[in-house]
């Protein structure tokens, strides 16, 4: 059971990402909905970063192997908990594609939470660092929507998101995805 617990602590997290480009991939047809998707995540990753390491500043949790003297299943620095990084991760992606494909959000919902669980039960993470990070993704992610969605009432966001599209449509990998 130990060895289930590391898997979903230490690597699930990938899972999450693959389901993050599958539903960016099947938006559909509209390359300016993918792009502004895209942005959606890269600016949501921004912001809930920022949050993260701001809070971390004012609020420190011990992780529990070091506050109850314990060995956690995988070796892990001593250092402050909160906000899980994992959490972060997948908390912003969740939450970011809830916004544009609701179907991959509630598929990516169920990973997320087992790699909450898993970290907490592998002792190198509290509850509440898990919750931190899930907070701080869903409020980069919701502020990120509203940001990108006010630039693109801009002319400049406009024109941006048409180099964006542009990029894309000439660069082959991302050519024959989108």
């Amino acid at each position: 059971m130990d060895a289930v617990i590391v898997f979903c602590a230490q690597y699930l997290f990938l899972l999450v990402i693959l389901l993050e480009i599958l539903a960016v991939i099947r938006l559909g047809k509209n390359v300016n909905e993918k792009v502004r998707f895209a942005s959606v995540v890269i600016v949501a990753g921004i912001i809930a970063f920022i949050l993260s390491r701001v809070s971390s500043h004012f609020y420190y949790d011990p992780r529990p192997f070091v506050r109850e003297h314990v060995k956690p299943l995988f070796p892990h620095i001593p250092d402050n908990g909160f906000p899980s990084d994992h959490a972060l991760l997948t908390g912003t992606l969740t939450a970011a594609a809830y916004l544009f494909n609701r179907k991959y959000a509630n598929l990516m919902l169920i990973p997320t939470i087992i790699i909450g669980v898993a970290r907490v039960l592998a002792k190198v993470h509290s509850p509440i660092d898990i919750a931190g990070g899930w907070l701080f993704g869903i409020i980069g992610a919701v502020a990120a929507y509203y940001i990108i969605n006010w630039a693109l009432t801009k002319q400049w966001g406009k024109s941006f998101q048409k180099k964006l599209v542009h990029i894309a449509m000439a660069t082959p990998l991302l050519n024959k995805v989108i």
